[in-house]
């Protein structure tokens, strides 16, 4: 080779490499969530309570063939037991339908802070809707446990909720006219 051409050619095979090793690019997981960042959670009676956030077709079409791996959810104190539940397409935007999936998760959890459950298997996303559920037990006077946002991107599918008092779901803001959204994310595995 030529001395002139030389430099030319390790410039090339720098560049080369430089351009070649690159930092992957950040994973940006796909959610299925109405809420924004935790405030605080509602008082509720003790019991059995059902907190849900429910994915009707529209939202979940954009995802038909992934796949649901993972559950998270806030917990502002420890209730007594602790249940994820996800739940199929119901009759209605305010009954949930038959149960897909369910898993007691009382023994491991210790803290007061986001929760991830993975979900074995995963549940594969049909187009069909989709409720994204926690169940609780709350003794007497400790009315608090899953968390919610302060509703600035409020959505009726987001607060919905079975008390322990009650047979039937309803919204959060029909029983105080409060705008919130559950700390409830389903999260879809990576493509």
């Amino acid at each position: 080779m030529k001395p002139t051409v030389l430099p030319y050619f390790f410039l090339a095979f720098v560049l080369f490499l430089w351009t070649g090793c690159k930092e992957d690019d950040a994973t940006v997981l796909t959610t299925l969530n109405y809420d924004g960042p935790n405030v605080t959670a509602p008082q509720l009676p003790p019991g059995k309570n059902l907190f849900a956030a429910y994915f009707p077709p529209a939202e979940t079409q954009p995802y038909i063939g992934r796949t649901m791996d993972r559950i998270t959810f806030y917990l502002t104190q420890i209730p007594e037991a602790t249940s994820v539940v996800v739940f199929a397409e119901g009759p209605d935007d305010r009954t949930p339908g038959a149960e897909l999936y369910r898993k007691n998760l009382t023994a491991r959890i210790n803290t007061t802070e986001w929760i991830e459950d993975r979900l074995i298997p995963g549940i594969e996303i049909t187009g069909e809707g989709l409720w994204l559920a926690v169940e609780v037990e709350l003794a007497d006077g400790q009315p608090f446990s899953v968390g919610c946002d302060a509703g600035r991107t409020y959505d009726p599918n987001g607060d919905l909720l079975l008390l322990s008092t009650a047979t039937q779901w309803t919204g959060f803001r029909d029983l105080n006219g409060e705008r919130v959204n559950w700390n409830i994310r389903g999260v879809l595995a990576e493509e």
